[in-house]
């Protein structure tokens, strides 16, 4: 027997299968999404273009994420404390216009995706209304009673004071430490009510700094210590090395 006949599947199984993905989940992101799009397309009872049925998955997706219970609680809780300008959600740093080496004073992001690093830490994959970006999130926050129960898949966190990082341009990181989350809401939550955020405390937040870091100096850190000037060195003294000269004549 050829060794591509033991890959073959029953339509019915395949089918089923779709199914299970179409109830369950988001397209996957990158060119795998389109063929992804393809195929649930193919099965479905009012085949669409792919790409036009690729935009109806990302809309439906967009409307499932923003409207959820978590996100929700984030925008009330956002008012209710007034912890940005008029206490509207849009008023906050969005993920979409960040740039590296830059500080946000408040992100909401939605969590799309949790990969554990091996070494006690998580790799995140945060969305919000303008845009997606990863996140390096530090184990103290997963260790954490508060918070880290919490976190996981389709969760909301708001965070404060968190810097963004870029190893190789223009991919952008969110460098994520315990005394930057100020709550977490987890993806089960109960929906939001008046009278449950009238017991929350309110966070405290840190100021946003007014001066912009220094890139230059970043990198001059980062450069190999072993090609660099040293800045001390004193400029030597002609004058004395003569006087030197001609009192050992």
């Amino acid at each position: 027997m050829d060794a591509w006949r033991g890959l073959e599947i029953e339509d019915d199984v395949l089918q089923s299968f779709l199914k299970k993905c179409d109830s369950s989940s988001s397209l996957i992101p990158g060119p795998a999404g389109n063929i992804q799009a393809a195929m649930l397309n193919r099965i479905s009872d009012d085949p669409r273009t792919t790409q036009q049925f690729a935009e109806e998955v990302a809309q439906a997706t967009f409307e499932r994420d923003f409207n959820s219970n978590a996100w929700k609680w984030a925008e009330m809780y956002i008012k209710h404390h007034d912890i940005v300008k008029d206490g509207d959600i849009n008023n906050v740093t969005h993920l979409g216009t960040a740039k590296p080496f830059e500080t946000l004073h408040i992100a909401v992001c939605l969590v799309k995706e949790c990969i554990p690093n091996g070494l006690g830490d998580m790799k995140l994959n945060l969305k919000d209304t303008t845009g997606s970006m990863k996140a390096s999130l530090h184990n103290k926050v997963l260790s954490d009673p508060k918070f880290g129960p919490h976190i996981g898949v389709g969760c909301v966190m708001i965070l404060n004071h968190v810097t963004t990082f870029s190893a190789y341009p223009p991919n952008i990181y969110l460098n994520i430490v315990l005394t930057n989350v100020i709550n977490v809401f987890a993806a089960d939550i109960c929906p939001p009510t008046k009278e449950l955020f009238m017991v929350t405390p309110k966070p405290v937040i840190r100021p946003l700094k007014v001066d912009p870091p220094n890139i230059a100096e970043i990198m001059r850190k980062l450069r190999n210590p072993f090609l660099q000037i040293p800045s001390s060195s004193k400029p030597t003294d002609n004058n004395n090395n003569k006087a030197t000269s001609n009192t050992m004549e």
